[in-house]
């Protein structure tokens, strides 16, 4: 039996051996033609590698103008929280009278001045809403650094301090969480 199976095998392999060569064979004659670009197609595909590319660069234009947006509102969340702590210890000397009120009174001033110095330079690269809030947020620090500079006190600091706190806040709406 061993025979038998051992010719069988042989013969198998020859076979395959005939009927691949046949396949390569025919795979490897000449085709009759010309060869021709599809237009419409080559023309879909150069569309849409186009709008993939552009769509790329967009939200990557998009993404760098968020990361600056949220660079921008935390500089201005710090700055306010530093103004204000500077403007509140003024304020403390103030109510109580402190022998250094003055000294306070001009690194107050000196505080928001620079807060409205800040939030003058970001404009330009900020949307519309938010530089409307700043530019604002500028203004009133500065009125309310002229008001402690000339020795104001009471009603007209506390109106100019809370517009400024109302304001802040809304600066803070307008940005984004990071």
């Amino acid at each position: 039996m061993r025979t038998s199976s051992r010719r069988w095998g042989l013969l198998s392999a020859a076979a395959a051996a005939i009927v691949g060569a046949g396949v390569i064979a025919g795979c490897g004659g000449d085709i009759e033609g010309t060869a021709q670009q599809n237009d419409s197609q080559a023309a879909e595909y150069a569309a849409e590698a186009t709008s993939s590319s552009v769509a790329a660069s967009s939200s990557q234009e998009a993404a760098a103008e968020r990361e600056a947006l949220v660079e921008q509102c935390t500089m201005f969340v710090t700055r306010a929280g530093d103004t204000i702590d500077t403007y509140n210890t003024f304020i403390d000397a103030a109510n109580a009278e402190a022998a250094d009120t003055g000294a306070k009174a001009s690194a107050a001033a000196a505080a928001l001045r620079s807060a409205a110095d800040g939030a003058n330079a970001a404009t330009p690269a900020l949307p519309p809403d938010l530089t409307g809030l700043l530019t604002d947020y500028a203004n009133n620090y500065r009125e309310l650094a002229a008001a402690v500079d000339s020795g104001q006190r009471g009603d007209i600091l506390n109106t100019l301090a809370s517009r400024g706190d109302e304001l802040s806040d809304s600066i803070r709406a307008a940005c984004p969480t990071s």
